[in-house]
């Protein structure tokens, strides 16, 4: 039988990934419809982020469940990761060749840096509780 507080981190995850899967389908949607381009650099980007958010998440539980004393500080190494990755991964696919190219690429971009910050936050808030 699951514990409450396991019930609440299972809640967290899952509206972390319904947030990652409402953004991939609304940005797909607007790719392919609006902007009359082939989804393919859309799904290799997202696959990529899909990718990269389940690592980052990943090495968050870990470092929590380590030294949870360090969460805060490796948080800001790990959003220093993901913007160094994220610039590697612009230089590999070529951006530049999809028109208004920032808008597609950013905003999811930083939606799931958002939902990497509201995750953190919420083990951060758990963590000053106990």
């Amino acid at each position: 039988m699951k514990s409450t507080e396991e019930k609440k981190n299972q809640i967290k995850n899952n509206v972390l990934w319904v947030g990652f899967m409402l953004t991939l389908i609304i940005h797909l949607v607007i790719w392919t419809q609006v902007e009359n381009l082939q989804p393919n650099l859309i799904i290799k980007f997202y696959l990529f982020l899909g990718v990269m958010f389940m690592m980052l998440v990943t090495l968050i539980n870990i470092i929590n469940r380590t030294v949870p004393e360090f969460l805060g500080l490796s948080f800001i190494g790990i959003i220093l990761l993901k913007f160094v990755l994220m610039y590697l991964i612009r230089m590999k696919l070529n951006f530049e060749e999809v028109p208004h190219y920032k808008y597609h690429f950013i905003i999811p971009y930083f939606v799931l840096t958002g939902l990497l910050t509201y995750y953190t936050i919420q083990l951060l808030k758990k963590k000053k509780k106990h």
